[in-house]
């Protein structure tokens, strides 16, 4: 074998330990052989370990190999490790693989079975490995694209954050990019090859989190085990409710039996501290999750980024001319670099319908070259007959409305009295992309 795995072999007669070891070493593997559960968490912590052969009852050792192999999975959850026993019975077979084990093997084994499941194990457990990278690599840019000062001094503080372990707070506007700050800083870490989990804070139901983090739901494990060694985002943590901010705050100080390493990146576009004086949020909670602070800027503070944006989000056979982007420019752009890619998302749809590969000002929504967000200024309104002045604050309405909601349809519909599917047919009609 040209990439040698590291096996571990656990096992208080010294004969099995040799046995083992000739014949994977006879397979290209190299192996390593202790007697108890000291020297083996001593072995595991000092040496890169692939897997890991663990018999059950290791007699005179401070824990028994049921015991070692839930110390050893909450620690080193990536580690796959096969049980074997001379005692075996069902009861015990079903108990290792629901703690952790990944097989079972009673003694004497024949030396394929063995060799079998090694490989079946480190193949398997290398191939969840891959698939963590590319969900933690795919579907987001790699860089946080802009040529300002603000975004230099932005990408720098990604970079530093990326070397430590702290607790992060990301602060920011609506639609600057929060997730994707997060994620870079998730990639540019010593963790990034662990899995990146995103919550809204919404989410964070209380009781099933207390479920996920009690060890007796043993079924249950499986989101907090591979978070171990990952990074948890909490998106919009202002929206957590005071339950659920004791559960996390629970978890943040490492009350838990299933999940102990893992980073923690909340944001918000609130001000947490106004919160914290109405009673909605916890201090304790701020001052955790806190350790350091990012801020994302707003788009209307770099607009010469504008442009490179715009360029980012364009299809390559389509170009814009310069007052179209004196036009960009001069808005306030409310929703920041989510606005504007759906501006940009609804032109691109009008230029395929009309043949055009160039985005001129009358492409443009009325409402970004009056610059006026919010729809209303009497002088604006005047020069538009009625269904036109109704659309155009239909538009921005629903626009703002699905902001506020992270475009949340169910949501959205709600708040604003509609239907679902008639929600639908008036983003369709108003060329709103979600």
């Amino acid at each position: 074998m040209s990439n040698k795995k590291n096996i571990l072999i656990i096992d208080d007669e010294i004969d099995i330990c040799k046995l083992i070891s000739g014949v994977l070493e006879d397979e290209g593997y190299k192996s390593l052989s202790v007697q108890n559960s000291d020297a083996a968490l001593l072995e595991i912590n000092k040496n890169n370990i692939d897997l890991i052969i663990l018999d059950v009852w290791l007699e005179g050792s401070k824990l028994d190999g049921i015991e070692l192999l839930q110390e050893v999975h909450k620690l080193y959850p990536k580690i796959p490790i096969v049980i074997i026993s001379g005692h075996g019975n069902i009861d015990t077979a079903v108990t290792a693989i629901k703690i952790g084990a990944y097989d079972y093997l009673e003694k004497p084994f024949k030396t394929e079975r063995l060799l079998h499941v090694i490989r079946r194990a480190t193949e398997t457990y290398e191939l969840k490995k891959e698939i963590t990278e590319i969900k933690n690599k795919s579907n987001f840019a790699s860089e946080y694209t802009g040529i300002s000062n603000h975004v230099i001094q932005l990408r720098h503080g990604i970079d530093k954050l990326g070397q430590t372990n702290s607790r992060i707070l990301i602060t920011g506007s609506i639609g600057v990019g929060k997730q994707l700050v997060s994620r870079l800083i998730h990639n540019k870490s010593n963790r990034s090859k662990n899995l990146f989990v995103e919550i809204n804070a919404e989410h964070f139901n209380p009781s099933k989190m207390q479920e996920y983090l009690s060890i007796n739901k043993i079924d249950q494990k499986t989101f907090f085990e591979d978070l171990n060694g990952g990074t948890l985002f909490i998106n919009e943590i202002s929206n957590m409710d005071m339950d659920a901010q004791r559960v996390l705050l629970s978890l943040i100080n490492g009350k838990s039996d299933v999940v102990n390493d893992f980073r923690l990146i909340s944001s918000t576009s609130k001000d947490l501290k106004s919160y914290i004086a109405l009673g909605l949020f916890s201090e304790d909670l701020f001052n955790r999750i806190s350790i350091d602070q990012l801020h994302i800027p707003s788009l209307s503070d770099r607009k010469e980024d504008i442009p490179i944006l715009i360029e980012y989000f364009l299809e390559d056979a389509i170009s814009l001319t310069e007052d179209s982007i004196a036009i960009f420019q001069s808005y306030s752009w409310p929703g920041n670099i989510k606005e504007l890619k759906n501006v940009i998302d609804n032109i691109i749809l009008r230029l395929n319908s009309d043949g055009n590969t160039i985005i001129t000002p009358d492409y443009i929504p009325i409402e970004i070259k009056e610059n006026n967000p919010n729809i209303s200024n009497s002088e604006v309104l005047i020069s538009y007959n009625m269904k036109e002045a109704r659309d155009l604050f239909e538009r921005n309405y629903i626009i703002s409305q699905l902001a506020r909601f992270n475009g949340n349809i169910s949501k959205t519909a709600d708040f604003i009295g509609m239907e679902r599917t008639a929600l639908h047919r008036k983003l369709k009609y108003l060329g709103i992309e979600k």
